[in-house]
């Protein structure tokens, strides 16, 4: 094989790495664009749960107290990549963890990535789920994740449950937020102007019990869906490296065919002149 033909072939290669490059940019944009999308919807359902739980907390009686525990063993809700090719993401999301963990905390880790690097770095994972690739995918995936708080907490196991996710803002850096999910403080949702109580077919205490479920699902899909925006764009920005350093290296490549093609079409002009002396000195 000539030098220009392994040029050639390596410039064809090169260009297929190129394309893949550029689709998975492409997905990776879509993506976060898709969870963008979602957020708005989510954060309305989360305030309306929060406004509801007002309401509901107007059927308790004053004198009933709210029991809320605040010591004990805690919980990390940590949202990672499922897929690779995102930097520094991953380590990101557990160096805040782990400025945060104490020697009996339990980690609960979404994203298949995340969980095998909080293994390598000595946190192994009470439960790990692989976190969804789309924003559709993401409910069942928190119902999933607070069946399993739920039963830790019936067994009082757990009795702090706090997440920490990325947030992904267009035009600025990432962000690692840190939000404290159980216990909630029903105090703070008290109504600041009274009304008359809601209609209501289940007692007061299980009515709060369940819109404070659905308000805490609607805070995990948050986390969730913003984490999975997070990701990908993370993923667009080293796919965007990666393109430009393919292109650099593949128009290196191109002018190195060049000049070996200059340079073979020199030796065959050398090679005829030099036959032609030949034949005139015979």
């Amino acid at each position: 094989m000539t030098r220009l033909t392994e040029f050639e072939a390596h410039i064809a290669s090169m260009g297929d790495l190129l394309d893949i490059v550029g689709a998975l940019r492409s997905l990776a944009s879509m993506r976060v664009q898709e969870a963008h999308q979602a957020l708005p919807h989510i954060r309305r359902y989360a305030e309306t749960m929060a406004a509801s739980i007002g309401a509901a907390l107007l059927l308790l009686p004053e004198t009933e107290p709210v029991r809320q525990k605040t010591a004990g063993r805690r919980a990390f809700v940590l949202c990672t990549s499922e897929h690779g090719f995102v930097g520094g993401f991953n380590e990101r999301v557990l160096e805040a963890a782990e400025k945060l963990l104490d020697r009996d905390d339990v980690l609960f880790v979404i994203g298949s990535r995340g969980a095998a690097l909080a293994q390598e770095r000595g946190r192994r994972s009470a439960w790990a789920h692989p976190m969804a690739t789309r924003p559709e995918g993401v409910p069942e995936m928190i119902r999933r994740l607070t069946t399993e708080l739920y039963d830790w907490i019936a067994r009082r196991e757990l009795t702090r449950v706090e997440v920490l996710f990325a947030r992904h803002r267009q035009g600025s850096s990432t962000t690692i937020e840190h939000r404290l999910l159980f216990p909630i403080d029903l105090a703070a949702f008290a109504l600041a102007q009274l009304r008359l109580p809601p209609l209501h077919h289940l007692s007061p205490s299980a009515l709060v019990e369940k819109l404070t479920a659905d308000y805490l699902l609607g805070l995990l899909t948050e986390a969730a869906i913003e984490a999975l925006a997070s990701e990908n764009a993370a993923r667009f920005a080293a796919m965007d490296s990666a393109r430009e350093n393919v292109s650099k290296k593949l128009e290196q490549m191109r002018q190195d065919a060049r000049q070996a093609r200059q340079d073979e079409i020199t030796t065959e002009l050398l090679d005829l002149v030099t036959g032609a002396e030949a034949l005139q000195g015979a």
